[in-house]
This record gives structure tokens, C-alpha cells and sequence, in this order.
């Protein structure tokens, strides 16, 4: 394996901060309103944030708060 296929692998672990962002805002039901170009913005807002993955997700939550969670769709 080279060193670049070596990095390529290590840049999707779970513990990528997208991958945590991702993850919170699936767990929330607003897996939808993640996006590269707002996650960067989101990302330099929240430089010194104990836990920048919560504090980025709680970003595009409030961003998007006009949509409704993905948990609305279900009926239970």
C-alpha cells in the first residue's frame, strides 16, 4: 500500500469531524440539510468549541429550522 492510498483510507474514518456532524444530524432527523459549502462555513464559526461536531451540527439545525425534522415523514 502506498503512503497515498494510506491517507486517502485515513480520511474516511468515522472519526472525520463530517462524518461526526453527519452522524449527529441523522440522529436528529435533519440528515438532509448537511452541505460541504455551509459544513465550512459552520466549521470556521466554531474554531474554538469544546465539541466542534455538536456545536457545527446545532449550526445547520438552526440555520435550517424552517424544515421540518426527516422524522416527520413517519407516521407512528
Amino acid at each position: 500500500m502506498t503512503h497515498n492510498q494510506t491517507s486517502k483510507s485515513h480520511k474516511n474514518t468515522p472519526n472525520k469531524l463530517s462524518n461526526q456532524v453527519k452522524s449527529i444530524l441523522q440522529e436528529k432527523g435533519f440528515s438532509s440539510v448537511f452541505n460541504w459549502q455551509d459544513y465550512q462555513y459552520f466549521k470556521d464559526q466554531v474554531k474554538t468549541a469544546f465539541n466542534k461536531s455538536q456545536a457545527i451540527a446545532e449550526k445547520f439545525i438552526e440555520d435550517n429550522n424552517y424544515q421540518n425534522s426527516d422524522f416527520n415523514e413517519y407516521i407512528f
